[in-house]
């Protein structure tokens, strides 16, 4: 049986969320994440921690009340697969979510998107929508020329200025917006990950501790990228959280 489905196109820390559905994936240095479905997790965190292939055949043969040596062959397809994509359980780093309201908000957001009514957006700096235009740039440049991983250890690089002495609310809400306007403008379509590199970054330029973060849904298998920060999503409705399990965040 099929245990993984490629969705992108080096190692890494590799980054593995599970669900009810199953799991996936987060391979940053070769841009790519991998489905598994829920039998290939079982396995999968089995290996990681460190049994044998015969030894997880045994377990999973217990549990669901088969003979082992009509799953060990599963087992080994999984292991022969990773192998082919250069991945290894002992590689991954297990993600637990942490534990909190999917929807809670300890502050502002800022969901536009697919909205038409504009006259509640603070009106942002033209300064700011150019930096964010630069900055859409930057990293269209990274992700074209060299990959993924670069691009999410730019952002976690990116430095956290002095704080601004303007109230949060506003001047987060003037950042989004300037982000928003500048994917407008911008001559190619801007994604969520791009966008929201440039939303962290701008923020933390303004003294705000932000965070780009990544996360997926396994069924159907779907990837986005949204910001976070002072504990609230500020630039996509607040029930992302709900839709897609975290990854990772930068």
């Amino acid at each position: 049986m099929p245990f993984f489905s490629q969705s992108a196109a080096t190692q890494p820390r590799l980054y593995l969320t599970v669900s009810p559905d199953g799991g996936v994936l987060f391979d940053p240095e070769k841009d790519r994440l991998l489905k598994m479905n829920a039998t290939g997790v079982e396995i999968w965190q089995s290996l990681h921690a460190g049994r044998s292939e015969s030894e997880v055949a045994e377990q999973l043969a217990r549990k669901y009340g088969v003979e082992a040596r009509l799953i060990i062959d599963d087992v080994r397809s999984l292991v022969a697969t990773a192998a082919k994509l250069g991945l290894s359980p002992s590689d991954v780093l297990l993600i637990e979510e942490p534990s909190r309201d999917a929807t809670a908000q300890t502050g502002p957001t800022y969901p536009w998107y697919g909205h038409r009514d504009t006259t509640a957006r603070p009106a942002p700096k033209r300064s700011t929508i150019l930096f964010a235009i630069m900055g859409l740039t930057f990293f269209d440049c990274i992700l074209s020329a060299l990959s993924l991983e670069f691009l999410c250890r730019s952002v976690k690089a990116w430095p956290l200025r002095p704080k601004e002495r303007r109230d949060h609310s506003t001047l987060i809400g003037e950042i989004c917006s300037a982000v928003e306007k500048a994917c407008v403008w911008y001559p190619k379509k801007a994604l969520c990950l791009q966008r929201s590199a440039v939303t962290t970054c701008i923020l933390r330029s303004y003294g705000i501790p932000a965070h780009l973060v990544v996360g997926v849904r396994p069924m159907p298998f779907l990837a986005h990228a949204w910001v976070e920060a002072d504990g609230s999503v500020v630039n996509d409705f607040p029930n992302v959280r709900k839709f897609y399990r975290m990854l990772t965040a930068y």
